[in-house]
């Protein structure tokens, strides 16, 4: 399988090694990068453009590139994120905070917006988010992070209910080796004991989530379609895709409520 894909923060770690296995298996790739210059390492095939997902003006010219860069798209990553302000709710500044809420949540989702009318009429186009730590439990010094992934975790449900042609779905990869790491480092106490974890993992043998297995589990998502994946939180680590998956897909198909967002212990009702 291969098409059009299209990559927002192709100069992620993640979205650049992407972009490297996708273009190895024949896909066309296009993307957004932050600041001036482009990425280094991308493959040769693979374009991409400046944006500020912070920036209304810049993801409305970024989507007007990418439309005329990748044409019918099959695939939309959204990679770019932060994970700062780092701190106390109380403490961060507000217009950070809210900042981060637009670097990893609303900006990708107006570019989703203004992408999906060029989706590749007639096939099977798919839209993949990154979800991440603090989703679960909370995660103190991470409020803007932690509440933006929740945010996409529901806005996959959202749209794949709202789109009949196209699936949406979330994936958490789990800890990887990647810069966004650093800006842990760098808020120190701020970061409260994720500081301490962080350096240790990072200080450490173990390798984390390694990037093929990233793009084996978004294979297998968008391999999986529609009616089993679409808006659904798939843990890398943690679920039964390797192999096939056979037996997840079953219970995907059986029960339209699985890994999405919804309470615990519903069928318990007070006497």
């Amino acid at each position: 399988m291969s098409g059009s894909a299209i990559i927002l923060g192709i100069g992620s770690d993640i979205g650049r090694e992407l972009a490297g296995r996708l273009a190895a298996d024949g896909w066309t790739v296009a993307g957004t990068h932050r600041g001036a210059q482009a990425p280094a390492g991308l493959p040769k095939n693979a374009r991409s453009t400046a944006c500020d997902m912070a920036s209304a003006q810049d993801t409305a010219a970024a989507a007007r590139w990418l439309r005329e860069a990748a044409g019918a798209w099959d695939l939309v990553v959204v990679a770019a994120g932060t994970e700062e302000p780092i701190g106390s709710f109380w403490e961060c500044d507000e217009q950070e905070w809210e900042k981060g809420i637009e670097v990893n949540a609303l900006g990708p989702l107006r570019l989703v917006r203004a992408l999906y009318p060029a989706r590749r009429a007639g096939g099977a186009p798919c839209v993949a988010f990154f979800s991440g730590s603090g989703t679960n439990s909370a995660a103190p010094a991470y409020s803007a992070y932690a509440a933006s992934k929740l945010f996409l975790i529901k806005m996959c449900e959202l749209l794949d209910a709202e789109s009949p042609d196209t699936s949406f779905f979330i994936l958490g990869p789990g800890i990887v080796r990647t810069k966004i790491h650093e800006q842990t480092l760098k808020a120190g106490k701020r970061a409260g004991g994720n500081h301490r974890k962080v350096a240790d993992f990072l200080g450490s043998a173990d390798p984390g989530t390694s990037h093929d297995d990233i793009y084996a589990c978004l294979r297998w998502c968008m391999a999986a379609g529609k009616p089993a994946l679409g808006g659904r939180n798939i843990s890398l680590a943690h679920d039964a895709w390797r192999g096939g998956g056979a037996a997840l897909l079953r219970r995907l198909k059986e029960d339209a409520g699985f890994y999405k967002l919804r309470r615990s212990g519903n069928e318990t009702k007070l006497k």
